[in-house]
């Protein structure tokens, strides 16, 4: 009886035109084509670490999306200061001001402070989605 029902309803066109799909709607996350270098920078931090000699607890990652480059920081508190500041002092003003940063929800990175910069310095700042880490390319190298 099965077999005879699942050919059945294989072979009824009406069955198959208006049957309801049982698949999830493609989602909207999409890669985006990067041009040039640092047009698209990420960052992430990562920590806390046992302290250094020197009391630095955080590291603060950056990547250049188009090329891989990354660098690194070591911060001893992890505020939104501190991560503008270096943005500012040892990435903008050393390669250039990107058109987009990604990161994800941070408190340090959806602060009034990174907003500001990102307002006044015309930069597109993109979040990732709160439960899919891996939007970012940052969080491949700390491997969290």
């Amino acid at each position: 009886m099965r077999k005879y029902i699942e050919a059945y309803v294989k072979h009824c066109v009406p069955c198959q035109r208006y049957k309801p799909s049982n698949m999830k709607p493609a989602g909207l996350l999409q890669t985006t084509p990067i041009n040039q270098r640092f047009e698209t920078v990420a960052f992430d931090l990562f920590g806390p670490l046992p302290p250094t000699m020197n009391g630095k607890t955080w590291i603060f990652i950056i990547e250049d999306v188009a090329t891989g480059w990354v660098e690194l920081f070591a911060m001893e508190t992890a505020s939104a200061e501190n991560c503008a500041k270096i943005l500012m002092d040892d990435i903008f003003l050393r390669y250039g001001f990107p058109r987009k940063l990604i990161s994800d929800n941070g408190p340090q990175f959806v602060s009034a402070v990174m907003q500001q910069l990102t307002y006044c310095l015309n930069i597109k700042h993109m979040l990732t989605p709160v439960y899919h880490p891996a939007a970012n390319p940052v969080e491949r190298k700390t491997g969290t």
